[in-house]
């Protein structure tokens, strides 16, 4: 009895672990896509002209850490300051 057990328990998670391996066509609606670099380019783009429409020029060294918070330099007026945009799509000055 408890080798039945034992070798059902096995054969269920040898089929769990097969169910997983399954790789879905492209052209499927669930199958894992990855982000083009056009995308991240549009993304890139889209928060440099936010941070523009708020009055400053120059934005370079435009970047998104980890948590997807963007970092940037730009100047208003004279002064260069750190520039940050949150995930809100706040922007705020010298953090």
């Amino acid at each position: 009895m408890k080798a039945i057990l034992t070798y059902i328990a096995f054969a269920a998670m040898a089929g769990a672990a097969l169910a997983q391996t399954e790789q879905r066509p492209a052209d499927h609606p669930l199958s894992v896509k990855p982000i083009a670099s056009q995308a991240q380019t549009t993304d890139t783009d889209m928060i440099r002209s936010k941070i523009e429409r708020m009055g400053y020029t120059d934005v370079v060294d435009l970047s998104r850490d980890s948590t997807g918070v963007w970092h940037a330099r730009a100047r208003r007026g004279t002064e260069t300051i750190d520039v940050t945009v949150d995930k809100g799509g706040r922007i705020k000055p010298g953090l």
